[in-house]
Parts: C-alpha cells; structure tokens; sequence
C-alpha cells in the first residue's frame, strides 16, 4: 500500500495509523518492526487510554522511539487521577463539549509543552451519510452522535490553534 499510494501522489509516505489504534501490547514489538522496515519514519497507532476496544493506558503519552529509527506519535491525553484521558480527535471530539476539548489541548500545550495530536474520520462530517439498520444502541451512539455538530467544531478548532504536520513537527525535533 506505501508503494502504491507513493507512486500515485508522487511524494514519500513517511507516516502510519493502524486501524482502530490495533497496535497493542501483544503485536507491539512485531508491529512497529515492520513498519520501520517498511521505510515508515512515524506512526500514529497506539492510544494511551483504557478503552473497551483498544488503548494501551501505560504507552508513553507523547512523541518517542518506538523502534528505532520509526517514531510513535500517539493521539493527545491528559493525566489525570491517575490515569489518561483523552484530550483530542475522534468520537470523543464530537462528544465532549467544545469548550472541554479546547481546554484540553490548550492543557497539553502549556503544562506539557507538548504538540497535540488531533484526528479525525472523513466520515465524522458527514451529516448526509447513511444510517446502518440493525446496529446496537452504544455503537449507534458512538458513531452518530453530534455529527452534525463537527464540521462548525473544526472550524473553531482551526482558529483556536496552530496546526501543522505530524512529519513537519514530530520528524524535525
């Protein structure tokens, strides 16, 4: 796929974001070899949270060596009673209120002094795609819910920050 995508844009892929951040405790090790001989200079694949269907909570919760010279660049968090939250991107971007997800990042870049990491689905801002019959009421709550909210939340996103690429930032230092 690193092949094919560099050859129909013309420009080197350097970074990597495993599905559903699947890289986990278990294929770590193994995972973050491939992509380092893959030619993948970061990855975006591990969320240092505790989460029904991913997170390693006791990842490093920024920028490191993962497996050398490959970068592991996890999504934002925020340390708090002992455990870590997540601060940015996703789901939790459109459930949480805006006011708290500003906080957060603003949290991460003035007491960590540390780039945050937002992501987001194309899917999350858009308000026109088809509901799926017959999924259950948590997974239609996760993936639903204030879509139609995101796209005016981005915005605000854009002007409240400085934004940059993950390569651009995080390969540089």
């Amino acid at each position: 796929a690193k092949v094919l995508l560099e050859s129909l844009g013309g420009i080197e892929v350097n970074g990597y974001r495993a599905p559903s951040f699947s890289i986990g405790a278990g294929n770590r090790d193994w995972a973050f070899e491939c992509l380092a001989r893959a030619g993948y200079r970061y990855s975006s694949s591990v969320y240092p949270v505790r989460h029904d269907h991913y997170g390693m909570p006791d990842a490093p919760r920024f920028a490191h060596v993962a497996h050398s010279p490959l970068i592991e660049v996890p999504p934002t968090t925020v340390r708090a009673f002992d455990r870590n939250w997540p601060a940015s991107g996703g789901g939790y971007f459109r459930l949480l209120p805006y006011v708290l997800s500003r906080h957060l990042i603003s949290r991460v870049n003035r007491r960590d002094g540390e780039s945050a990491v937002f992501y987001f689905h194309p899917w999350e801002i858009d308000v026109a795609q088809p509901r799926v019959p017959g999924i259950d009421a948590k997974t239609r709550f996760r993936h639903y819910v204030n879509i139609h909210r995101m796209e005016n939340r981005l915005n605000r996103l854009l002007k409240d920050f400085r934004w940059g690429r993950m390569d651009s930032i995080f390969l540089a230092r």
